[in-house]
Formats: structure tokens, C-alpha cells, sequence
């Protein structure tokens, strides 16, 4: 998001909790400027219902296979009211499985978070599911400081095993949102912040400055988780409103994050919103080699700069995801075989996402 001033991710408090009393809707935190929707479910799924007082869980529909159903998940909403913005930093989520049926229990074994931001097709965060109460607390991306109106998490249940007497429940008793809402009406002043992979190991950075005085010291920072940032740089205007900036030592990471401070003579201090680099295209990171069809199949080469949990999507070229599969990968160069069924014939896009990249690849079906 361009031109908002982001607030410091110190400052920040609770902006919505879903704490299941009999009751799907949200607690917005004093004095947020923001509503929060119900929790819902998607349409795969059968049945949400309430078990005592606390727990709420989705019955029904949860894949069997470690494939995701795009349409088996909780949904819910955050929105800014008009003339503020979202700023997120952490989601806490106390999640199980189901206790019914034998020993092993029932329902998914596994779950992924993604968002609205990016049409879903990144895993935010992922884990496993027992059948007692586990709290994850999901530190969010830089990407989420600067959310001009509203965004979408869905929480995907896969991996599901029913067992004798069992019913397939995934199951929930929390949900926290921390962040804040700052308010826009500082737009008069701006830092338009931009930056572009230079080469291995260096990245260049520009940005616009409106409404600061002179002597305005700009520090540029850096981060490789998008939350704790170092000074690395600082230029000072003298009437200039354009600056530049090359980071000439990188770290050898395949995302960066930065941002701008704005040290005003006053002692007051601003910041850009945090942008995101990949330098995935300077260091040979994760990616999609090739992709080759055989009838209703494909054969898709990859290559995997680090162990994780990535994601593949097969979509239409008018944006329909078609297909979607989490992958625990170990690094290396592997052929990933894909059942894609029948599909009229013509160009579709396969995307793979996870640690901090995402690619696209454009292939005839």
C-alpha cells in the first residue's frame, strides 16, 4: 500500500478476538477502528456447531488426502473503517482435533493459514493437531502492516482420519488478533517507498518524501523476518523530495524486508510502509524448472532452496484456481507428478509458493 505513514509494531495491542461463548462473532479491542466478521465456513464443509460453552468446530468435508480442498476451511474478516488502516503482527490460534471414536481420535491431522492478500495461495503458517488444545501464535508478514481496507484469513483442515465411532471435527476455542488501526489523516505527509534486486547480493531503493521538513533525517532499515529491523543507512534532505539508496550487502536470504524512518527535526518519527524483496532471481532460489503434460497428468521439475512447507496451485488464465496441493519438501531438484483431470485444452499457470517465494509458470494443457 503506497503513501501511508506504518505505525511501530511496539505499540501493539489486540484488535479482535473470537472467543466461541456460543457465539461465532468477534470481540473488536477497545478502541480499534475496525469491525470483524463472524467465523464462517466453506462449502465443502457440512455442519459448524458448539460443543459445551467454548468449543466450535467445522464436522464434515475435511480432506482425507494431504491435497487441500479450496473450499473445506474457517473463514473471518478484518476491516478498517474508513480513514484508518490495518496494521496485523500476530494471530493466536488454540486448535485440536476431534476426541471422538478410539484412542487416536478423529478429524484433520493437519492445518495450513493463508489470506486474502495473495488469493490465498501462500501458507502464512502450517502445523499438526492433537487431540488437546494447541495455542500457535502466527507472527504475520511485513505485508500485513499496511492493509488499506480489509482482509480474509482461512484456516484449511487436511489429512483427515476417522476412526471407529469418530466424527470428522476439527475443532477451536480462540482466535486473537493483535494489531492496531492507525489513522490516515496524515497523508499529507508521505514516504513512497520502492526497491528493485540490483544484483547478487545488492538491491536498490527509491523513495518519494512529501510534507517533511529539512534536516529530516532518513534512516533506511532492514529486516529478514519483516519485524525486527537494523539500521543500515541514512540520508538527510536539504530541499530534495526523491532519494536513492543501494544496499550493497544484502544478506544471502531469499526475501528482505525494508522500510524508511523519518527522523523529523521536531523529534517526531514516521515510518514507510515495509516493502518486499525477493532475491530469489540473484540467489537461485526456489522455483518451477519446467512442466511437461502426459494425458491428464503433469510432470512439473522443481527446485527447492530449503526444507519446508510449500504449496502448488494450477490456475485459469482469468484467475479460477483449479488445483491446490501443500508439499513438505526437502531441498533439492524433485519431479512433482500431478493428476489435474480433464480440463479443456489451452494455457494455464502453475504457481508455487512457500518460505518467503512465489513463482509462475505458464504451460499448454
Amino acid at each position: 500500500m503506497s503513501g501511508l505513514l506504518s505505525a511501530s509494531a511496539a505499540n501493539a495491542q489486540t484488535a479482535a478476538t473470537w472467543s466461541f461463548n456460543n457465539t461465532t462473532a468477534a470481540t473488536v479491542g477497545g478502541g480499534e477502528h475496525l469491525t470483524a466478521s463472524n467465523v464462517t465456513i466453506g462449502s465443502d464443509i457440512g455442519s459448524m456447531a458448539f460443543n459445551g460453552s467454548t468449543d466450535f468446530y467445522g464436522q464434515d468435508g475435511w480432506p482425507t488426502t494431504t491435497t487441500i480442498d479450496a473450499n473445506a476451511y474457517f473463514q473471518f474478516t478484518l476491516t478498517a473503517n474508513a480513514n484508518y488502516y490495518l496494521v496485523l503482527n500476530t494471530i493466536s490460534l488454540a486448535l485440536r482435533r476431534s476426541t471422538t471414536g478410539t484412542a487416536a481420535g478423529s478429524g484433520p491431522q493437519n492445518w495450513i493459514l493463508s489470506s486474502s492478500l495473495d488469493g490465498y495461495t501462500s501458507v502464512i503458517s502450517s502445523g499438526a493437531l492433537t487431540l488437546s488444545y494447541q495455542t500457535f501464535t502466527v507472527t504475520l508478514p511485513a505485508t500485513f502492516q499496511s492493509i488499506g481496507s480489509t482482509v480474509t484469513f482461512r484456516l484449511y483442515g487436511y489429512n483427515s482420519v476417522t476412526t471407529s465411532g469418530g466424527l470428522n471435527r476439527f475443532v477451536m476455542d480462540n482466535i486473537t488478533v493483535s494489531g492496531q488501526t492507525p489513522a490516515t489523516t496524515l497523508a499529507i505527509q508521505s514516504l513512497d517507498l520502492t526497491g528493485t534486486v540490483a544484483a547478487a547480493g545488492a538491491v536498490d531503493l527509491q523513495w518519494q518524501a512529501s510534507g517533511f521538513a529539512d534536516g529530516t533525517n532518513y534512516i533506511i532499515q532492514r529486516s529478514v523476518d519483516g519485524t525486527n529491523f537494523t539500521d543500515i543507512g541514512q540520508l538527510t534532505s536539504a530541499g530534495a523530495t526523491a532519494f536513492q539508496y543501494r544496499d550493497a550487502s544484502a544478506p544471502a536470504v531469499s526475501t528482505v524486508f525494508y522500510r524508511i524512518m523519518a527522523q523529523q527535526p521536531d523529534g517526531s518519527s514516521a515510518w514507510s510502509p515495509v516493502i518486499t524483496i525477493n532475491l530469489s532471481s540473484a540467489t537461485g532460489q526456489t522455483g518451477i524448472r519446467s512442466v511437461a503434460t502426459e494425458g491428464e497428468d503433469l510432470r512439473a521439475l522443481l527446485h527447492f532452496a530449503a526444507t519446508g512447507t510449500y504449496q502448488l496451485n494450477i490456475w485459469s488464465t482469468d484467475g479460477k484456481m483449479l488445483y491446490r496441493q501443500v508439499l513438505q519438501e526437502q531441498a533439492g531438484d524433485p519431479a512433482e507428478d500431478i493428476s489435474f483431470g480433464t480440463h479443456a485444452h489451452g494455457i494455464y499457470i502453475l504457481t508455487l509458493s512457500g518460505a518467503g517465494t512465489r513463482t509462475s509458470r505458464e504451460f499448454m494443457y
